[in-house]
């Protein structure tokens, strides 16, 4: 499972226990923490700028999902929309990615919003996120837009799921925190 996960391999000691908690990331850390326990929130959104921890979160509910004996598939997405095309020269390639995208018990999505728009991206990640929203499947996402920025029916689903939060970082960034 843990092979399955695709979790970058710089991210080795990104977990709960090595997150800086302070007061600004409270809210996100407790957040991300229920859904890693699947303790009432089931789909999570963090959004703010570049270097504020929200990767680190998300790579630390995989990893707890993992623990737990879950499977949980981290996807940076610009690398998730390569993926689902390579699978297009494979027979049945692409139809079994685009399957599992949709049907993994937790799907991490790591900075919606930095992959090149076209029709087709939309249309793909469009599909994924109204496939889990329909079937409550959980998911976290991160990006660094705000809501108005994402794809509208994305970033409606985003907030109208329940149970789920939408977050914002308004902390510092983290090596200038240190």
């Amino acid at each position: 499972m843990v092979k399955l996960c695709n979790l970058p391999e710089a991210t080795a000691g990104w977990t709960f226990d090595s997150f800086e908690v302070n007061d600004q990331l409270r809210e996100v850390y407790d957040a991300a923490l229920q859904l890693a326990e699947e303790q009432g929130i089931k789909w999570l959104t963090l959004m703010g700028d570049w270097d504020r921890g929200k990767s680190h979160l998300l790579v630390a509910v995989c990893r707890r999902w993992l623990a737990r004996g879950k499977a949980a598939r981290y996807a940076y997405v610009p690398l998730l929309l390569k993926e689902l095309q390579a699978g297009f020269g494979k027979e049945g390639e692409y139809e079994r990615l685009f399957g599992f995208f949709c049907n993994v018990p937790l799907l991490a999505l790591d900075d919606l919003g930095v992959e090149k728009r076209s029709d087709w991206a939309m249309q793909e990640l469009d599909t994924i996120v109204d496939y889990r929203y329909v079937h409550a499947l959980p998911l976290m996402v991160t990006t660094n837009l705000a809501l108005d920025e994402l794809p509208p029916r994305i970033a409606s689903r985003l907030q109208r799921f329940q149970p789920g939060k939408v977050l914002s970082i308004n902390a510092p960034e983290y090596r200038l925190r240190r």
